[in-house]
């Protein structure tokens, strides 16, 4: 008989309808069935759709036995297999006939393909009530969802709340941005206008102040990155506002998770920056290529005092790598100069008035890098070229000293950003040359006014570290704790070198105000009282937890010289009253140039030394122990 069954697909409203053979005894299928659709209705639906031909065994045989045939009689059996009833009842042997129909295979075959027909059905009409749902949740190829709807921030994922954003804004205004005076938030600026006009710095200054609570500030830094992909990666808007949010972010970049990706972002600046023209003055910002045929002449932009002051903020964390021996990717320009002139001539706060004099000293530490260069590849082979360039660069470091309008001390950028520029000047003057090449041969007296000058500017700058107030250091910025490094360990290299028993009379006084060993020890319970136990999702530990392991090494090392080298090295302890804390500029720094030992050494002729100058260009083991202070290592300790 016919059947005309219905079948509705799972979540859709399509029905299906089938017309088929049935065999009567087959079990029925009714409609409610097949409206709940599913795979026991299908399976049935496909079952009942085998049907047997009539006269036929599911087998293929007839229904009546040859024995039962040739007697005329009715073949009656049970099973579908075994004997009839009545060869059975007589002892025969029961044999059935295969049946014969040419088109059994056919008929397979169709209903085979009938269930496949079905089969593809049925899939379709899931694939398309799926379809929607799909739809819902997609995003434009190639640009993640945040573009799609609004995303939420950290206040609306319940990681702070609004009234807790106040508190670290002004934690950043009173405690970290005299550290870095490039981004400048005022007085009246609430967390809810930050948030609703800038939310990019918003959030970078979020995360900056909160270290305190370093797990919860790796949670923000994700965030951080999320934002940084989408603004720079993806279709999301580039503006100023994403500028001031890397260069916060770079500031205090020693509390990101590692690997730390300080020059990748920095290199996403310079390209804001580049884009945008603010390299130059606005005057000469041209917003057409050459290449363009429209002369329409359109509007210069410009973000004023914020602009110039962001843009002194790259030049300063960009040239500070020169130490590290890497390449300063945003090199000084003489318009950087007129931006700080502009900004000190109506200064809108205090900070405005250093700007000027950090873009100098930078300058400067420029010019030394500069020598450097030379002095590797061997320009300076008879050593009275190095000798020239380091007395005219330690007159210019004096006579900038003696020009500013301010004590030394009054800002702590400058102080320990001329410092850093007296160590790095004896740093190239002494240690830096190629390795494969022989060292240089220096006039006795210069490599003793080099190291002398490089321990005085050491105990300087270490001594106002250690006699800050405690946990001072949590604001500073990254420049700061790569100088602190870079004195740290060439201080070391300054003391083994002056232990020299040829040199030591000369520099014995200022070994001993120095006092290196002690120093170390001091720096190290400094930086233990920061570290917490606190770790991160990944497992890591804070950035002070790595800082004292280094600061250890550091210590081991020149513990290993001292024993090793001239006992001169192990005798250095401070005079009596070495312990007092300096009170200001004048007392803290000492004149180099004096003969504190009473000798004259300028007039010491050559011949009188032998020094054995110790090598310590390259050392992997020293050198290389604060290079990831500036976020290049991915996970060296």
């Amino acid at each position: 008989m016919l059947g005309l069954y219905s079948v509705r697909a799972p979540n859709s409203n399509a029905w299906l309808w089938f017309l088929f053979l049935s065999d009567p005894a087959a079990p029925s299928l009714n409609r409610r069935e097949c409206n709940h659709g599913g795979p026991s209705a299908m399976a049935h639906l496909a079952g009942s759709e085998l049907t047997r031909q009539k006269g036929r065994y599911s087998n293929g045989s007839v229904k009546t036995c040859q024995n039962c045939a040739r007697a005329k009689i009715r073949c009656i059996r049970h099973g579908s297999t075994g004997s009839c009833d009545r060869c059975e009842r007589l002892g025969k042997e029961c044999h059935f006939r295969e049946g014969r129909s040419p088109n059994m295979g056919n008929s397979r075959e169709s209903k085979d393909r009938r269930i496949d027909v079905l089969e593809a059905k049925v899939d379709q009409l899931l694939a398309q009530s799926m379809t929607p749902t799909l739809r819902g949740g997609s995003t434009t190829e190639g640009s993640p969802a945040s573009f799609t709807s609004p995303s939420k921030d950290v206040i609306d994922k319940g990681l702070l709340t609004i009234d807790a954003a106040n508190l670290l804004l002004n934690e950043f205004r009173a405690t970290l941005m005299p550290h870095c005076p490039f981004v400048v938030i005022p007085p009246q600026t609430s967390a809810e206008d930050l948030r609703r006009n800038k939310p990019f710095l918003f959030l970078a200054i979020l995360t900056a102040a909160l270290y305190d609570n370093m797990p919860l500030q790796r949670m923000l830094e994700k965030e951080v990155k999320k934002m940084i992909s989408d603004c720079m990666i993806f279709d999301g808007p580039v503006s100023f506002e994403t500028l001031q949010g890397l260069l916060v972010h770079l500031a205090w970049c020693q509390y990101h998770s590692r690997p730390r990706r300080f020059s990748q972002y920095l290199h996403l600046a310079i390209s804001i920056i580049a884009d945008l023209q603010l390299d130059r003055a606005p005057e000469y910002r041209f917003w057409r290529t050459r290449v363009n045929f429209d002369s329409e002449k359109r509007e210069s932009i410009s973000w004023g005092r914020d602009e110039r002051r962001a843009v002194i903020g790259f030049f300063y964390f960009s040239s500070v790598s020169h130490i590290l021996h890497k390449q300063c990717s945003f090199s000084y320009l003489p318009y950087f100069e007129d931006c700080c002139k502009l900004l000190a001539t109506d200064a809108e706060y205090a900070s405005d008035q250093y700007l000027l004099h950090i873009v100098q000293l930078q300058r400067i530490s420029e010019r030394i890098t500069s020598i450097s260069a030379q002095n590797i590849l061997g320009l300076h082979s008879s050593g009275l070229g190095i000798e020239h360039s380091f007395r005219e660069l330690k007159s210019e470091l004096e006579l900038y000293r003696a020009s500013l309008p301010c004590r030394l001390d009054e800002n702590h950028i400058l102080f320990m950003q001329f410092y850093t520029a007296e160590l790095y000047l004896c740093q190239i003057a002494l240690f830096d040359h190629r390795p494969s090449a022989q060292e240089p041969q220096h006039d006795s007296s210069f490599q003793i006014e080099a190291l002398r000058m490089g321990l005085a500017a050491a105990k300087s700058l270490l001594d106002f570290y250690i006699y800050l107030p405690l946990r001072s250091e949590v604001a500073f910025n990254n420049a700061m704790w790569i100088q602190i490094g870079f004195a740290l360990t060439l201080a070391c290299k300054l003391a083994v070198a002056a232990s020299e028993p040829s040199v030591h009379p000369h520099t014995d006084e200022l070994c001993r105000a120095l006092d290196i060993s002690n120093t170390l020890s001091r720096c190290i319970l400094r930086i233990q009282a920061l570290v917490t136990s606190n770790m991160d999702a990944s497992g890591d530990r804070d950035v002070f937890y790595h800082y004292e392991k280094r600061l250890k090494r550091v210590q081991w090392w020149f513990e290993n010289r001292a024993l090793s080298g001239p006992k001169n090295v192990s005798q250095f302890s401070a005079p009596a009253d070495g312990t007092d804390p300096p009170s200001g500029d004048g007392v803290n720094y000492i004149d180099s140039s004096q003969p504190l030992d009473g000798y004259d050494y300028t007039l010491i002729p050559r011949e009188a030394y032998n020094i054995q100058w110790p090598g310590f260009f390259p050392d992997a083991t020293i050198d290389d122990i604060f290079v990831d202070w500036m976020a290049h290592s991915s996970g060296s300790t």
